[in-house]
């Protein structure tokens, strides 16, 4: 039979003794103080649980942070992940790409239509001389079985449509199936590769290099980041918008926008109507902005202008020999991913 709380008890109509209520009351001030006692116990024990719980998580992100994978992440591809000793360096046509050097390239992708990547890694430097490259403007692409390859950068391509030059060595990347191809001439065929692009390199008229701008590792949120985040977050607009995704290669460039806002650009060459195809869709009523660079006419009052808006190009056109650079912003016709 459970103890009453307090040792006394009373009866109507009649008289209580003082020492006995008192005892009542100090009974019940024993069991709040052993109440909250216990109470406080085991608020200590579970916190001291949680503390060791949470050093045990942060050990293993700490542990395996080298180790990641993100070869399915979904989100990212055609990017450095590490680059421990550096990316690329060169010493006249000689070009020596770093040992340790981690990159995804692209590999399809998965059944819910996410990016998929191949992880590759060069366990050791690689070194290339390159030759007949008079004055060239290339983009140095790593490719998955080791070798290195300059292909001029008007060879390249980004978007989902078909190029309709047909040269040798032309690279495609294919943004719908997130995969690279490369012109056969013998074959007539596009053959599918894995690579990547790592650098732009510049060559002089002796083929030798004058300039080199490589790609910089991607940054990624590490567990002190997040520290910091965690401090700040309290004060932090709901509608904050940010960079998810940011990508150039030469003229190409787009940068996306946590909210959907993408801002696009590149470069044409030649006289005449031109096609620029956009990487992503953006809504009509976009900012267009284009002007000439170089070629014929570039100090003489010639115009440049836009025929046609679609959401995935523009049609520009100039009737001049000479480069038009576009630039587009606007938000995305589709960004459910996001």
């Amino acid at each position: 039979m459970t103890e009453p709380l307090i040792p006394y008890t009373f009866v109507p109509g009649t008289k209580a003794k003082a020492q006995e209520v008192n005892a009542n009351f100090l009974s019940l001030a024993e069991q709040i103080q052993d109440v909250q006692s216990s109470a406080t116990s085991q608020v200590s024990d579970l916190q001291t649980v949680l503390e060791g719980q949470i050093e045990e998580v942060e050990e293993n992100i700490a542990n395996n942070y080298s180790s990641k994978d993100l070869s399915n992440s979904g989100m990212i591809t055609n990017t450095i992940l590490e680059a421990p000793n550096g990316v690329v360096s060169y010493e006249g046509n000689i070009i020596t790409v770093a040992s340790g050097l981690k990159v995804l390239m692209p590999n399809g992708r998965t059944d819910d239509d996410r990016l998929q990547n191949i992880e590759y890694i060069t366990e050791s430097a690689i070194e290339k001389t390159f030759t007949n490259l008079s004055n060239a403007a290339t983009t140095l692409f790593l490719n998955n079985d080791g070798t290195v390859e300059a292909v001029y950068r008007n060879y390249i391509y980004f978007k989902s449509s078909t190029p309709t030059t047909l040269s040798e060595n032309v690279r495609w990347y294919n943004t719908t199936e997130n995969k690279w191809y490369k012109y056969n001439v013998t074959e007539s065929s596009w053959q599918t590769i894995v690579t990547t692009p790592i650098a732009t390199v510049d060559w002089d008229a002796s083929s030798y290099v004058s300039s080199l701008v490589a790609s910089q590792p991607l940054n990624l949120v590490k567990l002190t980041d997040l520290n910091d985040f965690y401090t700040i977050r309290g004060i932090l607009p709901r509608n904050l918008d940010y960079v998810i995704e940011r990508y150039q290669n030469s003229w190409s460039f787009y940068t996306l926008y946590k909210s959907g806002w993408v801002k696009q650009g590149g470069c044409i060459e030649g006289s005449g109507g031109a096609i620029a195809n956009f990487y992503f869709a953006i809504n009509p009523g976009y900012h267009i902005s284009i002007a000439r660079t170089s070629g014929a006419g570039t100090t003489s009052d010639i115009g440049v202008w836009v025929r046609e808006v679609q959401p995935s190009y523009i049609h520009v056109y100039s009737p001049s020999n000479t480069g038009k650079v576009w630039c587009t912003e606007g938000f995305r016709t589709s960004i459910e991913e996001y």
